[in-house]
């Protein structure tokens, strides 16, 4: 059973790579930005994600499309708000409500994770109204895949009850 909560989601400033490839390939492009955060002299200050809008399963192994970032300090270049620095994205979060859910093991049964948190977004009258955001938990590099932990967001408003 998939343990669902609404959260609240803090103002966020993030540095992100977009994507177009294998999801796959994450362990490295969650290297890459932490090693392009670090080399900017920007301070990393969260968990690093990967989100996406497109269906994993209808798009080809090496063309899925997905951003990969971690959330940072702050990202003002010589005072002022930076876009971009080389290949980073730097992007502000405003505040938002989510419904997360933790997935625990590999990504095969991923689907379930996300089909029991769109029938609670029915259930209970909220539409999703962004991508699907997956923050990854640290674990030893040796952990079994059963007990590796990703925690799912699912940014949502309330609508209230639907006639």
């Amino acid at each position: 059973m998939v343990e669902i909560e609404v959260k609240k989601i803090p103002e966020q400033k993030l540095a992100y790579v977009p994507h177009t490839d294998s999801f796959s390939k994450l362990p490295e492009f969650i290297k890459e930005v932490g090693e392009l955060i670090a080399e900017n002299n920007l301070e990393a200050v969260g968990l690093p994600y990967g989100s996406y809008e497109n269906d994993m399963e209808e798009r080809a192994e090496t063309t899925q499309m997905f951003e990969v970032g971690m959330p940072v300090k702050n990202f003002d270049i010589d005072g002022k708000p930076a876009a971009r620095i080389g290949k980073l994205g730097l992007k502000e979060l405003t505040e938002h409500t989510v419904i997360a859910a933790r997935h625990k093991g590999s990504h095969k049964n991923f689907d379930k994770t996300i089909k029991a948190m769109v029938n609670y977004a029915i259930e209970n009258h909220y539409d999703i109204v962004g991508p699907i955001t997956e923050i990854y938990i640290p674990t030893t590099e040796d952990a079994p895949i059963e007990d590796v932990e990703t925690e799912v967001h699912l940014p949502v408003i309330y609508m209230g009850p639907r006639n």
